[in-house]
């Protein structure tokens, strides 16, 4: 019976620690899409401007703002992919010491499990990553359609 229950605890384990690496796929896979998405957002702009295109004056400072939006979640978005990586790293040095202490006969060794505050400093990041990126692409287009609208009339 103790076999039965080893076996279903195993199983469930297994199955929780497949959620979890799929959970930190998914969050590796939307910093990067939304990294790339705000670095390509940023070169576009870039060469509206290096073919030295006159902006309306009503469209300078969304475009501002938009450029330092997008480099603070481009910025925010590398420390969270950071933060995962140092925070994974250590969860590894922590485990594989307590694998080698298993080895040696020390079943229970006493290391401390990684704190919670790199999860708090994850989604802090990604979260105000998240609202510079969209802040961003907001002022951009609004930006892009104060252009228009002084080129084309027809769009106001």
């Amino acid at each position: 019976m103790a076999d039965d229950n080893n076996t279903a605890l195993n199983d469930f384990i297994d199955q929780h620690n497949l959620s979890q690496e799929k959970t930190v796929a998914r969050a590796t896979d939307l910093v990067k899409t939304l990294l790339l998405l705000s670095g390509g957002a940023l070169a576009v702009c870039a060469n509206f401007f290096s073919a030295k295109v006159a902006l309306p004056p009503s469209t300078v400072a969304p475009v501002q703002f938009a450029w330092v939006s997008l480099t603070s979640a481009i910025v925010l978005f590398g420390i969270v992919l950071t933060v995962m990586l140092a925070r994974d790293y250590l969860f590894g040095e922590i485990v594989g010491r307590q694998i080698q202490a298993f080895k040696r006969g020390q079943p229970d060794p006493d290391e401390p499990e990684p704190s919670n505050a790199w999860d708090a400093v994850m989604w802090a990041g990604g979260l105000l990553g998240f609202a510079a990126f969209i802040t961003g692409m907001t002022c951009f287009t609004y930006a892009a359609w104060r252009f228009l609208n002084e080129q084309i009339p027809f769009f106001g």
